[in-house]
């Protein structure tokens, strides 16, 4: 079975996931290594494994117009979410995700894992907390970051490989 590994990734943590996932998955089988392409979409795969960054509770745009253009082929997700390491919320963002693929293609919605968010975020957060001590969402928000800075990491990579082993 011929696969690709197709991914967008902001602040490294879904390249990151790409990356494990190339070394997990057999090296002869793989036709594309790379971010979302003209050549990704060229390429000669059966499977595409498609990572990407949430962005407002499902894949980000990069990632949701190359999946608008997939077809026929059988669609692996895998991700990152700086918000929450909810099991619950990492289903809703895979499920958001599929509605971009086209039904012609087989979907397996797959992995998802926390991962850290730019610093920038972190000053919008304590800036938000800093006007008003009592926001209970800035003071949320902040925790959430504060709990991503070091996702994904070897537990995350370890459940990677954990779920990959099902394709192989």
């Amino acid at each position: 079975m011929k696969h690709s590994i197709v991914f967008s990734s902001m602040t490294g943590n879904t390249a990151a996931l790409a990356d494990r996932l190339h070394t997990l998955l057999p090296e002869e089988s793989c036709v594309y290594f790379g971010e979302t392409s003209r050549e990704a979409l060229e390429a000669d795969a059966e499977v595409i494994f498609v990572g990407f960054w949430t962005d407002k509770g499902s894949c980000d745009s990069k990632t949701r117009v190359f999946l608008k253009k997939l077809n026929h082929k059988t669609v692996v997700l895998f991700g990152t979410a700086g918000f929450g390491s909810d099991p619950e919320y990492f289903k809703e963002v895979l499920k958001a995700a599929t509605a971009d693929v086209p039904v012609s293609n087989t979907v397996i919605p797959g992995f998802m894992c926390q991962g850290k968010m730019k610093p920038e975020a972190k000053a919008k957060f304590e800036a938000r907390l800093a006007a008003n001590p009592d926001d209970a969402a800035a003071k949320k928000m902040l925790a959430e970051y504060d709990a991503a800075v070091c996702h994904p990491n070897e537990d995350d990579f370890k459940a990677l490989e954990a779920w990959s082993q099902t394709f192989i």
